[in-house]
């Protein structure tokens, strides 16, 4: 009976053995000539393959990611960096590539929290600091056209700063302007919005938001007075008045986001108070870069708006974008519900405008012109509901800008 418990223990002890032993020295040659070649078509094939055997060690995972990244696929190369460092959470060469990876696939919160991975005197090298107080400017320009009759045209200014506070927190601020003279009554909203982010792992990010606004609205109404003139006559005066009263405003959001690869996953809540209006906000987001060389991407929010109990909507916003030539992207957008107090662009947006939106679908232009310096211009048509009469206007607008990395 002991010797029939021992050869059960030395089977189930060799079983186990056998199934952690990963390392290869066939494919470790294989694979170091495919390398050694620059074939990595080859090296990529022989290394699924020695996946799917279940021979698995590290430096297999590095040159099954150099090759990808050679290829210009720096997902599927952050992916395999990624597994390489689950056996060696020290190694340089993976962390610096998993830098690489991020710079190139745009994802500036996993790129910064690798950045602070990396060995100082690679950092000196590649002039990253933990801290800059300005990393980047942004100004925007929008001029909106209606064919409504008793609507002025309106127009937003915006100018945003970002400062990175550290490795894994950076702070994005901004002012901006919108005003509207309408028939008989003007509009000047001053707004002051910060963000601040957190990456609490290399996929895990929280943000938090604050906006503020005030709006500060004037009516006019005319009259006419009669004066009395001279031998008993009268003298007819128009007469306008003005009224004059701030609306103060604000609002509190948070998101957290999940980035898994090409897929990105998200959740967020706001809270909205305006005009003795407490509105509550609620989203799902779910986000993926398809595979090929114009890096398309897709991206789809569902929203729930609270305004009170009876007050509820259901707006749904879808979003594609591809890099249609070398440095320059093109993104659409079509956004679906009633747009009456909905915050937007984690919470930098806010559409609290009289004559709320039902219908919007736009166009975005995208040219790094420079390495740091990004051009961006936008048209969007909204359709525009009067609540009172319940008709329709339609509403044009253009934007332009620039984004000027430090």
């Amino acid at each position: 009976m002991r010797k029939l418990l021992f050869f059960a223990f030395l089977t189930i002890s060799a079983t186990i053995f056998a199934q952690e032993v990963k390392y290869d020295l066939r494919v470790d040659s294989v694979t170091y000539q495919y390398y050694l070649k620059g074939d990595w078509n080859q090296l990529i094939d022989s290394g699924k393959k020695a996946l799917r055997d279940n021979i698995d060690f590290k430096f297999l995972r590095q040159r099954i990611a150099y090759a990808y990244f050679m290829k210009g696929n720096y997902f599927a190369s952050q992916q395999q960096y990624e597994k390489a460092l689950l056996y060696d959470d020290q190694d340089i060469y993976t962390k610096t590539y998993l830098y690489y990876c991020g710079l190139y696939t745009g994802n500036k919160t996993y790129t910064r929290y690798r950045e602070g991975l990396l060995p100082d005197s690679l950092k000196t090298k590649l002039g990253i600091k933990p801290v800059k107080l300005i990393s980047s400017l942004d100004c925007e320009y929008n001029y909106k056209s209606n064919n409504s009759i008793i609507h002025g045209n309106p127009s937003y200014l915006r100018g945003g700063i970002e400062s990175q506070l550290g490795y894994r927190v950076n702070l994005y601020q901004a002012v901006s302007n919108y005003t509207q003279n309408n028939d008989s009554s003007s509009i000047k909203q001053n707004e002051y919005f910060a963000s601040f982010n957190w990456a609490m792992s290399p996929h895990l990010a929280l943000s938090f938001g604050y906006h503020f606004l005030n709006s500060k609205i004037t009516s006019y109404s005319s009259h006419n007075n009669y004066l009395a003139g001279p031998h008993n006559t009268s003298l007819k005066v128009k007469v306008t008045d003005t009224l004059s009263y701030s609306l103060p405003g604000y609002m509190f959001n948070t998101k957290l986001t999940y980035t898994l690869n090409r897929f990105d996953f998200g959740l967020s809540g706001s809270i909205f108070s305006y005009d003795s209006t407490i509105t509550k906000q609620y989203g799902a987001h779910i986000g993926v870069v398809l595979p090929g060389e114009m890096n398309v991407y897709l991206k789809s929010s569902l929203y729930g708006i609270f305004a009170s109990k009876n007050s509820k909507k259901i707006i749904f916003s879808q979003s594609a974008g591809a890099l249609i030539f070398k440095k320059l992207w093109a993104e659409g957008e079509l956004t679906l519900g009633n747009l009456n107090n909905f915050s937007d662009n984690n919470g930098m947006y806010i559409y609290n405008s009289l004559d709320p939106t039902t219908f919007r679908t736009g166009l975005s232009l995208f040219w790094n012109v420079l390495p740091k310096l990004t051009l961006f211009g936008n048209y969007t048509y909204d359709q525009k509901l009067i609540e009172i009469n319940k008709t329709n206007y339609n509403q044009h607008s253009i934007s332009s800008g620039i984004i000027w990395k430090l």
